[in-house]
């Protein structure tokens, strides 16, 4: 019976019921040991409809066998002041007898403590406690093998959950390059992770304007993604607001102190190009800095406020340039500035990416030479953290 299935609450049921029934109890229960929090749950607790029990090691008669290991019976429960009688005052049931044994596996490691209440004949035996220590065995194997299954069951669902989430953020940035006037523009978007804490986006927002986005969140995987979808989110809900980006970036950290409660942040490059006049306009909140090429020569711009998320009542300024034709705009993450070595001498650092951005070229050529001058860098290996290059070029004659 025990090995009919690997449903692990069915299982536990069958263990109970077969060992309320061999030694003639009244009622069970099984609690199972949880390696990780070290507290026992149960998983059957007989006559009991309020939900699972979660108990301490050492903690009552189940605690106690679990922490020494022994059995325990117990011919009047109410003369021990380990015993809880609120359980019987919920249900109304009376409990004149109890005998708690730990349930061990071939190499004797408790796997769980199973707990039966009042022998139809009398009393419990030394000879129930011997009989369940044979039983035990079989029913551990059981029930570590089912433990087992239903984490890799939930581990596959977690990777599906994964990689569905992963296909939903990539569904949610520009299809291929962005279409906007008067720019060339070339993205490498790579998460270290199947969901990435980078963020990237072109947003219309209306009278030739563009809003070109790169943003990068604190931690990684899904939690960070999951703060870079409510970036997204923002930007796109004030896409058609008059007020300026220093406005609404301060807006949006408002939002992230709320909701992420200072636990989350991010660094962000949010930039307005106006097709009419030819300017580009940005923020840069606590972001690495916005490298502009023209005549030949590379300039930086650093932030203009903090990282968003972190303090509130933060304001933000901003830059300004105006695009001649050939003229090259770089974004990127700190994935690719620190790759290699985080705050150490051998990460990628400002020179080498100034060295591949100051050379003429498309932007599929300036993201190129990045490319391959980071694989070179990390000689192989798997980057750490996101990394992110948008890269523009004024539409034109090349500098």
């Amino acid at each position: 019976m025990v090995n009919s299935t690997l449903d692990l609450a069915e299982l536990a049921e069958h263990v109970v019921c077969i060992a309320t029934r061999l030694i003639h109890a009244e009622r069970g229960s099984l609690f199972l040991v949880d390696r990780e929090t070290g507290r026992l749950r149960s998983m059957v607790a007989q006559g009991l409809t309020t939900g699972p029990l979660t108990v301490e090691v050492g903690e009552g008669i189940v605690g106690a066998v679990a922490a020494s290991g022994d059995a325990e019976i117990l011919d009047d429960p109410y003369l021990d002041s380990r015993f809880d009688p609120k359980v019987d005052q919920l249900t109304g049931f009376q409990t004149r007898s109890l005998l708690t044994v730990p349930v061990r596996d071939r190499e004797g490691l408790m796997i769980a403590v199973l707990q039966l209440l009042n022998h139809r004949d009398g009393n419990f035996s030394v000879a129930d406690v011997e009989f369940l220590a044979e039983l035990g065995v079989p029913f551990a194997i059981a029930l570590t093998t089912a433990d087992l299954h239903r984490e890799i069951v939930a581990r596959e669902q977690l990777r599906r959950e994964v990689r569905l989430a992963a296909e939903i953020q990539r569904a949610l940035q520009p299809e291929g390059r962005a279409d906007i006037p008067g720019l060339e523009i070339e993205v490498l978007f790579e998460p270290c992770h199947e969901v990435g804490g980078d963020y990237w986006d072109v947003i219309p927002v209306g009278n030739d304007r563009w809003w070109i986005v790169v943003a990068d969140v604190s931690g990684k995987g899904v939690p960070a993604g999951l703060v870079a979808s409510n970036i997204q989110a923002c930007l796109w809900s004030r896409r058609t607001a008059s007020e300026p980006l220093t406005s609404i970036v301060a807006d949006i950290n408002e939002i992230l102190c709320r909701l992420t409660r200072g636990r989350k942040y991010a660094t962000l490059v949010a930039a307005e190009w106006n097709s009419a006049n030819e300017t580009l306009t940005w923020v840069s909140a606590g972001h690495p800095p916005l490298m502009l090429r023209r005549n030949r020569s590379v300039h930086d711009y650093g932030a203009t406020g903090r990282p968003i998320g972190l303090l509130r009542d933060q304001s933000f300024e901003s830059e300004k340039a105006s695009l001649a034709k050939g003229d090259t705009v770089l974004l990127y993450t700190d994935g690719l500035l620190e790759a290699g070595g985080i705050g150490g001498s051998n990460e990628f650092g400002l020179d080498r990416i100034r060295a591949c951005f100051d050379v003429d070229g498309s932007p599929r050529d300036v993201i190129e030479r990045l490319t391959v001058a980071l694989a070179d860098h990390i000689d192989g290996g798997e980057p750490e953290d996101d990394v992110t290059l948008v890269c523009l070029r004024r539409k034109g004659a090349e500098n």
